[in-house]
């Protein structure tokens, strides 16, 4: 079975945030990676080239991992020699599954870009010795970051032959893992050891003013495998209804000081035009090793189709300048539509007024019946369009 090894290096502030999100997302979230062909050893990119002709195939296993030279800091140029297991820091951050693949082509083959996208899964252990020969075996078969283009280069290769039989140890369903990973964060002196970690565990529904089940990630409907910007699962919501992100903070006792007291969580809407999200002005203050709930409630208008819209969760320290972020963000996708009830019976209400309307007009009734009849058509009608375009809730 293919197994795709991919690395992040994050020597540029832009890319930086990348870890942090692979970290930060929940189970079944989505993250896009787009990479050039050269950063591919040869049988990578054939292999994604035969899952884009072949999509059926997919999905297929991941290993997601963070490289750095050690010494490296914020702002250095990129490293002019491979990274080595004498030389180099490697973290494994998210076992995960390639479940969409796409590639623009280019003049130059080797510019190619190629887009794969990766459902998160669980975490696995940074110490587990399945990583660590991973690891010997890729460096001898020089296919790491950089170092020279022409032997070596590759952030993303397969899995080498000889370690088909420890496939298994390098996946994960679960998260337990998560804080051991993070301790190898801050535990080595990496450009990542003075920041802030937390997770999302996921959203869940408020009910009765208190969290209640999980919501689950789902498909959208337009994802194609092999033609795709974004592939995208997004937490399926309703209208009127009050919602949390719960979120898992962490503070590793190894840390190389002490988390700001004044660290937070900011929650900003992102690509809500409509003004469906309703959002708290306050950010979540981080209490170290706590499992915290962020609300949010969604409002209403008179659409009847679904809507899209997401959340930016960020980490906020006052007075922060660097360009690179302090800790650990992530961008979740909302589905909004309206509870099925609410539209059919405003949408029964409506039509009953307006068959009653009908009547009037064609039989003409007297007077006093005729006031009655449209006192009622008022009604339905009023009623109807309250259950489809105002927060109008029964139960609970």
């Amino acid at each position: 079975m293919t197994f795709f090894v991919v690395f992040d290096t994050c020597t540029h502030a832009q890319y930086y945030g990348d870890v942090h999100q692979v970290l930060a997302l929940p189970e079944g979230a989505v993250i896009r990676y787009e990479y050039k062909r050269y950063l591919y050893s040869d049988e990578a990119a054939e292999a994604l080239e035969q899952l884009q002709a072949h999509p059926q195939r997919l999905p297929v296993p991941a290993l997601l991992l963070y490289g750095e030279k050690q010494g490296f800091e914020h702002n250095d140029p990129e490293p002019d020699t491979m990274l080595t297991q004498a030389d180099s820091f490697f973290i494994p951050t998210r076992s995960a599954d390639l479940v969409a693949v796409s590639i623009e082509r280019s003049a130059e083959r080797a510019s190619d870009v190629i887009y794969m996208h990766f459902q998160l899964k669980g975490f696995i252990d940074p110490d587990l010795a399945a990583f660590n020969a991973l690891i010997a075996a890729l460096e001898a078969a020089h296919s790491l970051p950089f170092g020279d283009k022409a032997t070596a280069y590759n952030w993303i290769s397969l899995l080498p032959r000889q370690l088909a039989a420890q496939r298994g140890a390098l996946m994960s369903d679960g998260s337990a893992n998560w804080t051991k990973v993070v301790d190898k964060f801050v535990s080595l002196p990496t450009q990542f050891s003075n920041d802030v970690f937390w997770r999302v565990r996921g959203v869940v529904e408020i009910v009765n003013g208190q969290p209640g089940e999980a919501v689950a990630l789902t498909d959208r409907a337009t994802n194609d495998r092999t033609h795709v910007e974004r592939w995208r699962r997004d937490y399926r919501l309703h209208e009127s209804k009050g919602y949390a992100v719960s979120v898992q903070t962490y503070s590793p006792d190894g840390h190389g000081h002490d988390v700001p007291g004044n660290a937070s969580i900011a929650m900003t809407s992102n690509d809500d035009d409509q003004g469906l999200l309703k959002l708290s002005a306050n950010p979540l203050v981080i209490v170290p090793n706590q499992i915290e709930h962020k609300r949010f409630s969604i409002s209403t208008d008179a659409a009847l189709d679904t809507r899209f819209t997401g959340i930016r969760l960020d980490t906020q320290i006052p007075d922060y300048t660097d360009p690179y972020p302090p800790g650990s963000l992530c961008f979740l996708t909302f589905s909004i539509r309206k509870q099925r009830w609410r539209v059919l019976a405003g949408c029964a209400l409506v039509l009953g007024g307006a068959a009653i309307g009908g009547y009037i007009g064609g039989a003409k009734p007297d007077g006093t019946c005729a006031a009655i009849l449209s006192a009622v058509a008022l009604l339905l009608a009023g009623v109807g369009g309250w259950f489809l375009t105002q927060q109008f809730k029964l139960g609970k």
